[in-house]
C-alpha cells in the first residue's frame, strides 16, 4: 500500500481556528504578565526603584528603545500598563487584529526594555512570537473583525504562508538550538543533566524536593528531554506519517512544559511554550471537536434585529460568532411581517428557536443555552433572579440605542475587505526568518560567525534575540539566595530582607525557592549575585540597596531611619551524585543609608 506524502501547505500552513487560538491565548498571557508585573511597579519600574533610568540607558544598546524610559514616575508607568491591558484586551476579542498585534508587541518590547535584569527566556520567547503574529490573520476567526466583515476572504479553514512557516519554524529552532548547546558530556554521556537541574534549590518546588530521590528516572528523563529536543523539530515537519508525528510530537512538547511548570519555579515560561506549541493544532483536531460538542437543540435558531439599527444588527453578529453558533441567521424583522409587528409591539428584538419566540434579556439567556459551548452560563441566566433586572438592563439599552448605534459606526465599521497579508508582508516574513536563522546559527560555537555591528543594531531594535540556552551548555551548579543584615540608628539589628527586627536568619530555608518574593525578584537577585563575581563597578548591588534604604518598613520604628547593612548570599554547590552539598557566605555589599 503506498504511503501518502503531506503537502507542504499542510505540513507548514496553520488552521485559521488555531491562529484565533493563538490570538486568545496570547492576549491572556499579555494580560497576567501585566499583573504579575505591577505588582512591583515602583521597585523595578520607576527610578524610585532598583533600576532608575540613568543606570538601565547605560545597559542598552544605542539602537534600544523603550516608551517606558521617558518618564521615571509610577503614574506614567501605570498609565503604560492600563493603555498595554486595554490593547490586549482589544486583541483578546479581536477588535482591529493587526493594529492592535502591533501595539501589543512594541509595548511589550517597550516594557521589557525598561528593565532588562528581570527578563527570562520567557520575555523573549513571548516577544517573539507577537512579532510573527503581526504578519497573520489572527482575525479571521471568532473576533470582533470576522463577525462585521462583509468580505468572503479567507473561506476555508487552511492557510499557509511564508509568515506561518515562519511562526512554525521559528517554535522548533528554540528546542533545536537549545540541543544543539547543551555539549556538555552531563547531556551527553552521564545523563545526570536532570539530577543537577532540579538540585538548584533556588529554583525547583516542593515537589522537585520529593521527586529527586530517583536517580535512575532523572537519567532516563535526561536523554528524553535531549533526544526530544534535537530530534522532535525536525520529526514534526516530517511528510511521512506526518498527523501521528505532529500530534504525538506537540503533546509530548507540551506535557514536557507542564513537567517543568510542576518542578521548576521559572515563571511563565512552559504556558508561553504551550501557546507556542498549539500553534501546531491541525484542522482535524477542530473538525473532531465540533463534532464532539453536542448540539444544544434540533430546532432552527435565528436572530430578528429592527431594520435601521446599526447597533442592534451588530450585536447579533458579534452574538452569533462568540456564541459559536455560525448556522444562525441575522435577519430584519420587517422581513416577516408577523415577527416585525411583534418587535414593534414589545420593543425588543427576536430570537426564534423553532416556532417559539423570545424577547429582550430572556431571548438572550436562551441564546446563550443553545451555544455549543457556553450553555452552562445560559441557564444560569435563565434562572427567574435575573430576569427583571436582565430585562431593565435591555430596555435602558433600547432607550438609548441611537447613542449606541453612533458609537458602534464609529468604533465597530463593517469591514468590507479583509486585512491583506500579500507579497509586501510575506517577504518581510522571509526576510525577518532569514534574520533570525543567522542569530541561531550564530550562537553555536562551531559555526565561527561573528555578527556585525549593523546586524545587532537591528536585532536590539525589533526585540529579535536569540540565544536558547536553557540548561545549556549545563544546568547551574550553584544555587544562592540572599541575607541581609542590618542596624537601625539606634543600633537594633534588623533583618533587612524580611522586613522584621532581630538577627538575620543565615540557615537554609526549607524551600529555598520560596525565599524569593517571586521569580522577577529571583532574577533580578541572581543577576546581582552573577555581578559580583565581575571585576566591575557593582551596579545593581549599589541601587538595589539603595532601594532596600528608601523601603525599610516605616511600622517597623517610624522614627528610626535604617542605618547600615550587609549584603550576603548564601551559595549552595552541587556536588556529584552521592556528595554532600557545601553552603558559602559571601558578602556582597555593605551600605550605609546616612551617607
Amino acid at each position: 500500500m503506498a504511503v501518502r506524502l503531506a503537502s507542504i501547505k499542510t505540513i507548514f500552513g496553520i488552521d485559521l481556528r488555531t491562529l484565533a487560538l493563538f490570538r486568545v491565548l496570547l492576549s491572556l498571557w499579555i494580560l497576567i504578565d501585566l499583573f504579575m508585573r505591577a505588582r512591583d511597579l515602583v521597585a523595578h519600574y520607576t527610578d524610585a526603584g532598583v533600576m532608575p533610568r540613568t543606570v538601565q540607558m547605560e545597559h542598552l544598546h544605542i539602537t534600544t528603545w523603550s516608551v517606558h524610559l521617558a518618564n521615571g514616575s509610577a503614574w506614567f508607568q501605570a498609565l503604560l500598563f492600563i493603555l498595554a491591558g486595554l490593547v490586549a484586551l482589544a486583541l483578546l476579542v479581536g477588535w482591529r487584529t493587526r493594529l492592535m498585534t502591533v501595539l501589543s508587541w512594541a509595548l511589550l518590547l517597550s516594557l521589557q526594555n525598561r528593565n532588562t535584569f528581570i527578563l527570562s527566556g520567557e520575555d523573549n520567547l513571548a516577544l517573539i512570537l507577537l512579532f510573527w503574529a503581526m504578519f497573520l490573520p489572527l482575525g479571521a476567526r471568532y473576533s470582533i473583525d470576522a463577525a462585521l466583515s462583509r468580505s468572503s476572504n479567507n473561506p476555508n479553514n487552511a492557510y499557509c504562508t511564508l509568515a506561518t512557516a515562519a511562526l512554525l519554524l521559528q517554535g522548533m529552532s528554540m528546542y533545536f538550538f537549545s540541543a544543539v548547546l547543551k555539549t556538555h558530556p552531563i547531556w551527553t554521556q552521564d545523563g545526570t543533566a536532570v539530577f543537577y537541574a532540579l538540585q538548584l534549590d533556588y529554583l525547583v518546588t516542593p515537589l522537585s524536593l520529593w521527586f529527586r530521590q530517583f536517580e535512575g528516572l532523572l537519567t532516563g528523563l535526561t536523554y528524553y528531554v535531549y533526544v526530544l529536543e534535537l530530534v522532535g523539530p525536525i520529526l514534526i515537519f516530517s511528510p511521512l506519517f506526518h498527523r501521528t508525528f505532529r500530534t504525538l510530537l506537540m503533546l509530548a512538547f507540551i506535557t514536557m512544559h507542564l513537567a517543568f511548570a510542576l518542578f521548576l519555579e521559572i515563571g511563565f515560561f512552559p504556558f508561553i511554550s504551550i501557546i507556542m506549541n498549539l500553534t501546531f493544532m491541525p484542522g482535524w483536531m477542530w473538525d473532531r471537536l465540533a463534532r464532539l460538542l453536542p448540539a444544544r437543540t434540533e430546532r432552527p435558531v435565528a436572530m430578528w434585529f429592527d431594520r435601521g439599527c446599526d447597533f442592534c444588527e451588530k450585536t447579533c453578529q458579534i452574538l452569533k460568532v462568540f456564541l459559536f453558533l455560525p448556522a444562525a441567521p441575522v435577519r430584519p424583522a420587517q422581513d416577516d411581517a408577523e415577527i416585525g409587528a411583534e418587535l414593534e409591539a414589545r420593543n425588543s428584538w427576536v430570537l426564534t428557536v423553532g416556532d417559539e419566540r423570545l424577547f429582550k434579556f430572556e431571548a438572550l439567556s436562551k441564546l446563550i443555552a443553545v451555544s455549543p459551548l457556553f450553555f452552562l452560563l445560559g441557564k444560569v441566566l435563565g434562572f427567574p433572579l435575573f430576569r427583571k433586572p436582565g430585562d431593565w438592563f435591555y430596555d435602558w439599552v433600547g432607550r438609548n440605542r441611537s447613542s449606541f448605534s453612533r458609537v458602534t459606526a464609529l468604533l465597530l465599521p463593517w469591514r468590507e475587505s479583509a486585512p491583506r497579508f500579500g507579497v509586501l508582508t510575506q517577504v518581510c516574513a522571509a526576510a525577518a526568518f532569514v534574520f533570525v536563522t543567522v542569530q541561531n546559527v550564530s550562537t553555536v560555537p562551531a559555526s565561527g560567525i561573528t555578527l556585525p555591528a549593523q546586524f545587532v543594531g537591528v536585532r536590539q531594535a525589533l526585540g529579535l534575540y536569540q540565544n536558547w540556552t536553557m540548561f545549556a551548555p549545563h544546568p547551574e551548579m550553584t544555587s544562592p539566595w540572599p541575607v541581609v543584615e542590618g542596624e537601625l540608628a539606634d543600633g537594633t539589628m534588623v533583618d533587612v530582607y524580611n522586613g522584621r527586627i532581630g538577627l538575620a536568619d543565615f540557615d537554609k530555608p526549607d524551600v529555598v525557592s520560596q525565599h524569593y518574593e517571586n521569580y522577577r525578584w529571583r532574577k533580578f537577585l541572581s543577576n546581582l549575585e552573577d555581578q559580583s563575581y565581575e571585576d566591575e563597578p557593582q551596579v545593581l548591588a549599589l541601587n538595589y540597596a539603595r532601594y532596600l534604604c528608601r523601603s525599610w518598613p516605616a511600622d517597623m520604628k517610624p522614627s528610626v531611619a535604617l542605618s547600615n547593612f550587609v549584603l550576603y548570599f548564601q551559595v549552595e554547590r552541587t556536588p556529584p551524585p552521592g556528595e554532600q552539598k557545601s553552603v558559602e557566605t559571601r558578602q556582597v555589599w555593605l551600605h550605609d543609608c546616612l551617607g
